[in-house]
């Protein structure tokens, strides 16, 4: 995916380079228009002379070459009095001056401009891998931390499953707890029932016991009776 990008931007920085040449350029010529006004160039030729006045009959003051750039100061018919980059001022033959810039001027001007544009382009470039660079970071930085977070969420969930558990096993606990106190009180009241059954059976033994004597008592006397009179009649 960042690949792309770059890819997409690089192309992007390519035509804003295209455009902007083109736009330099066109600027350049404008300048070059709009100084036209006081500014002339002298045109392809070996030498020009600069007299004193309009006229092959005045003094030579200097000579031009082609390309040297002279400050346009009046205009004749066939003469224009220009100012040299010295400060030197005479006359010149009109035809030799142009207001266009030489061709040389232009390319090299253009030149420069181009490699200000490519050394701007991988500024940019650079800037861009350094983007894309904190981008991809910024992308790994996101993924942990939205690991983190399903992480976080996985273990509140658990937690919550735990508290859960944790509150069952305490209901639980308390139902157990309340069980068993009713089976201990079931036990004492079983107890309490046992010992009062274990006495009623001692008592009825005592008295089933009481009874066997009695009775054994009533036949030993009904028994010796029974002997005396036996003994009487005899």
């Amino acid at each position: 995916m960042i690949i792309r990008r770059h890819t997409k931007t690089s192309g992007t920085f390519f035509c804003l380079m295209i455009l902007g040449q083109f736009f330099l350029l066109n600027a350049v010529l404008f300048t070059v228009t709009e100084a036209a006004a006081s500014s002339r160039y002298v045109t392809p030729s070996a030498e020009v002379v600069i007299r004193t006045g309009q006229g092959t009959g005045f003094k030579v003051i200097g000579m031009v070459r082609d390309g040297d750039a002279v400050e346009l100061l009046e205009e004749g018919d066939d003469y224009a009095k220009v100012r040299l980059a010295g400060g030197k001022e005479g006359w010149m033959l009109k035809r030799f001056l142009s207001v266009d810039p030489p061709l040389a001027t232009v390319v090299e001007s253009l030149r420069e401009e181009n490699e200000q544009l490519k050394q701007r382009e991988i500024e940019a470039a650079q800037k861009l891998d350094a983007v894309s660079t904190t981008l991809a970071e910024t992308e790994a930085k996101l993924m942990s931390s939205l690991a983190e977070r399903d992480q976080i969420n996985a273990d509140y969930l658990s937690l919550q499953q735990d508290t859960a558990d944790v509150i069952r096993i305490k209901e639980e606990m308390l139902q157990a707890t309340q069980q068993n106190e009713l089976l201990v009180e079931e036990m004492a009241s079983i107890k309490e029932e046992n010992s009062n059954l274990n006495k009623d059976k001692s008592i009825n033994w005592f008295l089933a016991g009481g009874g066997v004597l009695l009775v054994g008592i009533v036949i030993g006397r009904l028994f010796s009776k029974s002997r005396k009179r036996k003994s009487s009649l005899m």
